[in-house]
């Protein structure tokens, strides 16, 4: 019998979009910024030449990968990351099909993530981390389809562990512990204006997401990287602006970020 050295994400998210504009949020640079990153560029494959996709999440977090299969609208695979053990390439794969209703299903493999217990919080935090990318998407669909957006990232590596971090940000909010999903906040930026809204995903001393009323239901995100017994916390948290509201995209990060200890 064989035994599996890697593993898989696999995550199906249902959208409220044809074939065509889902295709167009995983293959499209401003597409995907809307959701996935702040900075984005995707060439198509092109007279014999391979596609390329660059995402960037920040100054010193970008990826620029070439696209195995592009297949409109249907597919599309490309590498993203190395696997942590083997150093062997991990791949994206997108596949998209129609469903009733006018709906699509969107569905993600990520594979080739080492089977070692060495390598649980690199599995751990991508998996995290696209469920929250997917929720994004759904948003935007469900929310803001078609609307044009303004994504804003903030990041600093914060001298604690996670839940001393973790406790004071969700006080901010209102939260004396961990709220639950469709829980409502109330926020009182420095600049005296007053936020609300609810919580669309949490996950224990990891990922507070949030839509915010006030900014016509723009999203702000928080996420903690970080062993539980590491002293140094990465704290990494982005606004997402959509329509006329994200020429305020900056005012709510500056909320945003001030919430953080």
């Amino acid at each position: 019998m064989t035994v599996k050295n890697t593993r898989d994400i696999v995550l199906t998210v249902e959208l409220d979009a044809s074939v065509e504009d889902v295709f167009r949020a995983v293959t499209e640079g401003t597409e995907i910024a809307k959701w996935l990153a702040p900075e984005a560029r995707v060439t198509p494959p092109q007279g014999g030449q391979p596609g390329r996709i660059w995402v960037s999440w920040g100054e010193g977090m970008g990826t620029e990968h070439e696209i195995e299969i592009f297949e409109a609208p249907k597919r599309m695979r490309h590498p993203s990351g190395q696997n942590g053990e083997t150093k062997a390439e991990l791949y994206a794969d997108w596949s998209i099909e129609a469903r009733e209703g006018g709906k699509t299903a969107l569905r993600l493999v990520h594979s080739g993530f080492s089977a070692s217990a060495d390598w649980d919080n690199e599995y751990d935090a991508h998996e995290r981390g696209w469920r929250l990318m997917l929720l994004n998407l759904r948003h935007y669909f469900a929310r803001h389809a078609h609307q044009p957006a303004v994504h804003l990232p903030f990041f600093k590596n914060v001298e604690s562990r996670r839940a001393p971090i973790w406790s004071p940000l969700l006080r901010k909010f209102g939260f004396a512990a961990t709220p639950k999903v469709g829980d409502r906040f109330r926020f009182t930026a420095p600049s005296g204006e007053v936020l609300t809204g609810v919580v669309d995903l949490v996950t224990d001393e990891r990922d507070l997401a949030l839509v915010v009323t006030e900014f016509d239901d723009g999203l702000l995100r928080f996420n903690l990287e970080g062993k539980a017994e590491a002293t140094t916390t990465f704290v990494y948290a982005y606004a997402i602006v959509f329509g006329p509201q994200r020429e305020r995209a900056r005012d709510l990060l500056a909320a945003g970020s001030s919430a953080v200890p």
